[in-house]
């Protein structure tokens, strides 16, 4: 232990036991063992205060903790065997509990199994302990994420691309022309501009991502959940538009409930089940 660190965390420890009430004032602290048969330096702390005595269980990588030593406690050794205790399962809880970052919110990427997997990837990479240009790279695979979905949506209708001369690269372009196919018409037109803001704000973020070496683990998973909302965003606009919004309604309950029922000379009646309503069915050719 360095002169350096002890000192600090002498005044670590003065300022948490501030936090509790009744514990009394700071008489002494010493250092009282440290431990490493975990590969990793604990140190059990010997603290007197005009009420009582504790452990105090801390180490660069291990969490501060006290433990009375009249109760329950008696022993350096105790202490820091019931601490790394606590801390292991609390860790393995935590692990068993993991989630993706993109599995907090729900999405319909599984489609896009190419773009699913990049960001799958990218969310395990993710951690605390990363260096800047690792956390940049993270961004990286982001925008490159985007970038593909471009690609899926050209493939989907070239001839609209062609006509409007974009490269299928051209993600902030290429999504809002399928933006404008997606969802038409006046009723559309606010979902249409949060829409967009959603686009505009997924490419732009990223690309600060990667261009600046300042960003922190928080920056990075936000740059992650707007690129996996922005991907959900155009597949559920999808399939809005290949059915859901041509889904036939009943002109009297607007109850979807509908059976389609042939009739004679190729005619078909609607018949809405919560009603019973009838009406002749107009076919697109």
């Amino acid at each position: 232990m360095t002169p350096e660190y002890r000192t600090q965390t002498e005044k670590r420890i003065k300022n948490y036991f501030k936090s509790f009430k009744d514990i009394g004032k700071i008489i002494n602290i010493k250092c009282e063992e440290t431990f490493n048969d975990l590969n990793v330096d604990v140190n059990v702390w010997n603290v007197k205060t005009n009420k009582g005595a504790y452990w105090v269980v801390e180490g660069e990588t291990a969490p501060m903790n006290l433990y009375t030593q009249d109760a329950h406690y008696f022993s350096a050794d105790e202490a820091y065997s019931f601490h790394m205790g606590i801390t292991q399962r609390l860790s393995k809880r935590y692990q068993d509990n993991f989630k993706h970052i993109i599995d907090e919110i729900p999405l319909d990427i599984e489609r896009v199994k190419a773009i699913n997997r990049k960001l799958k990837m990218a969310s395990e990479k993710l951690s605390i302990d990363l260096e800047p240009e690792e956390f940049q790279s993270i961004g990286l695979i982001c925008r490159e994420s985007l970038v593909e979905m471009s690609k899926e949506l050209c493939k989907r209708n070239k001839e609209l691309i062609i006509s409007k001369g974009y490269k299928a690269s051209d993600f902030k372009n290429v999504a809002n022309e399928f933006i404008d196919l997606y969802i038409p018409g006046p009723s559309n037109g606010d979902l249409r501009s949060h829409s967009r803001k959603l686009i505009d704000t997924a490419w732009s973020y990223n690309s600060s991502i990667v261009h600046s070496p300042n960003k922190t683990y928080p920056d990075v998973k936000i740059a992650l959940l707007f690129t996996s909302a922005a991907i959900s965003l155009l597949e559920n606009l999808f399939w809005k538009y290949f059915g859901f919004d041509n889904e036939p309604t009943c002109s009297n309950c607007g109850s979807k409930k509908i059976d389609l029922v042939e009739k004679e000379n190729s005619k078909f009646i609607e018949i809405c089940k919560s009603c019973g309503n009838e009406e002749e069915a107009e076919l697109v050719e």
